[in-house]
């Protein structure tokens, strides 16, 4: 058990962390025995009964006189190395002059942020950053676009994780990928638009013919697209005219193909409620550009279609982001075509500020997806894991984890097919290693001419094939991930022969959990983050059950 005190105990940092590290935990009650306690008030209470504490401040205490090494100053864009691995502290942070056991690093190694020491039977681990600091930051500002690659979260919850190892705890956590997968997959479409033929003389024509022409010539010339592609985009602008006269398929309407490409992994699509409503940013109108030319009623038949085929129908919000009664019109425009008891949304252009977790949350969303960025791939909160964004309380957000424009609008990444696809690699390791949802962001009109990237967009979902994953709606992730959160450990109790658990909020679903359990000799501190070698912990595939007893014997044959 660890027993968390913190100078605000009800802090949505803690009780968030606890969410996605999920192990048993509560607040701190003096006089209760635990196995480790975690402190960012800086001190140690008197009469604790723990035989660890970890002590996160970058202030000043009496226990760094008592342990011998005092914190020298702060700093802010501090990045730490853990085990080979380097994040980045977004808060204040504190290094240490000296230390006989160092556990972090930063600075290129020159500083110590962390440390263990043993003093009087009980193991003091010193870390000169506030923990919770670092989750609050994540959870609702979230990292720049420059540090997108990196899931710094799930380096906290490592590092804590080998704090317990190092100090020999038991513990039972619940991983956050189901049973037999390594990772979850959520390929979702924002629907911006439904056809070329809807747009006559304005600047989506004009740009798509500039692009298509000009554009994707000077792009074959320089190596960054095929000349077979420059020869489909010409052709496609040549024959816009004859689509305009309804004598041509209108080449922008892709729904017919995702399911092709697709085959049923149960997509997600985000359609816009209202055509020609930019909607407003702040005080001021959003650019023209962004409204929507289609009206959602005109197309009901095709949105009905999806929804008998098995993917799911969310909005793409205009104005619910900042603005409560609109979200709620929004959403019933939706609900009126779909009947629908639960929607999710996306916000059209991910506006988002910090407000709209509580904004959307009034209006009764089930999740939102827009916490991502438009100009990188990555982890905006630090984590592939759904999860809450302050100050919402039953909100989850569906991290958006790859946006197809992200990877190559000229004016983003710019990326090449190659580099491109080597990003989306790093992504799919770093979510296998620690779990979670890909969130793939692959606009509808992107298969088609000026685009064209419906072929990367296959061998990437070849990719992402050569792990174990789900691939499922959003909806259905979300409600995993919303069952895990349920589960409570309300008794872990290790003996010599093995462990017996007691788990309250018990849901049924069909995918199971896994239960991993870490021994109580796991030894010091592994080599690095990603050691392939044999793991001090057992996996067990848990079905639900409110009693569980796993003698030794079995734990092993696991």
């Amino acid at each position: 058990m660890i027993g968390v005190i913190s100078e605000n105990t009800d802090d949505f940092a803690v009780r968030e962390f606890f969410q996605l590290f999920k192990t048993q935990w509560e607040s701190y009650v003096p006089g209760r025995s635990y196995d480790l306690v975690i402190s960012t008030a800086g001190e140690i209470p008197p009469g604790l009964n723990s035989g660890a504490v970890a002590i996160y401040s970058s202030r000043k205490s009496l226990v760094d006189s008592e342990i011998g090494s005092i914190p020298h100053g702060t700093q802010q864009n501090v990045w730490l190395d853990f085990k080979g691995a380097k994040f980045p502290l977004y808060g204040k942070a504190s290094a240490f002059e000296s230390a006989e056991r160092p556990l972090l690093h930063s600075n290129g190694r020159s500083d110590i942020l962390a440390f263990e020491v043993t003093r009087a039977s009980n193991l003091i681990v010193r870390v000169g950053y506030d923990l919770f600091e670092e989750v609050a930051f994540l959870l609702s500002k979230g990292q720049p676009a420059g540090n997108a690659h990196i899931p710094t979260l799930e380096f906290h919850i490592a590092f804590l994780r080998s704090i317990m190892a190092g100090a020999e705890i038991p513990f039972v956590e619940i991983l956050s990928s189901p049973s037999g997968y390594e990772f979850v997959v959520c390929l979702t479409h924002d629907v911006d638009f439904t056809g070329i033929r809807e747009h006559k003389f304005d600047s989506t024509m004009w740009g798509f013919l500039y692009r298509a022409l000009a554009g994707s010539f000077v792009n074959a010339l320089q190596g960054r697209e095929s000349w077979s592609k420059c020869w489909n985009n010409w052709r496609a602008a040549l024959s816009l005219p004859l689509v305009h006269l309804g004598l041509m398929e209108d080449f922008w309407l892709e729904f017919d193909r995702f399911r092709e490409i697709e085959k049923g992994m149960g997509s997600t699509f985000f359609f816009i409620p209202f055509r020609n409503r930019p909607g407003m940013r702040g005080s001021r109108p959003a650019p023209d550009r962004r409204a929507a030319k289609y009206d959602l009623f005109k197309i009901k038949e095709q949105i009905l279609d999806l929804a008998e085929n098995g993917c799911e129908v969310g909005l793409h919000g205009i104005d619910a982001w900042e603005d409560p009664g609109k979200a709620l019109v929004e959403r019933s425009r939706i609900c009126e075509i779909t009947e629908q008891g639960e929607i999710g949304i996306r916000m059209h252009w991910l506006y988002f500020d910090e407000n709209s977790p509580r904004v959307l949350e009034e209006a009764g969303f089930s999740y939102d997806s827009t916490f991502g960025y438009n100009d990188a791939v990555g982890f905006r909160g630090g984590t592939a894991q759904v999860h809450c964004l302050a100050p919402s309380k039953s909100l989850l957000e569906l991290p958006l984890g790859l946006q197809d424009t992200a990877l190559f609008y000229p004016d983003r990444m710019n990326l090449s097919e190659s580099e491109a696809m080597d990003a989306c690699r790093n992504l799919m390791r770093q979510t296998a290693q620690f779990g979670g949802v890909l969130t793939i962001n692959w606009h509808t009109r992107s298969l088609s001419p000026e685009r064209l990237w419906g072929e990367f967009y296959g061998r990437l979902l070849g990719e992402i094939k050569k792990y174990r994953v789900w691939f499922t709606t959003a909806q259905k992730a979300v409600d995993w991930f919303r069952a895990r959160r349920v589960l409570c450990f309300e008794q872990v109790t290790f003996t010599v022969d093995g462990v017996r658990l007691k788990i309250t909020g018990v849901p049924d679903v069909n995918h199971p959990f896994v239960m991993r359990i870490h021994h109580a000799k796991a030894g010091r501190f592994a080599e690095s983050v990603t050691s392939s070698s044999k793991p001090a912990y057992t996996d067990v595939p848990w079905k639900g059950e409110t009693e569980l007893t796993l003698i030794q014997t079995e734990l092993s044959r696991v």
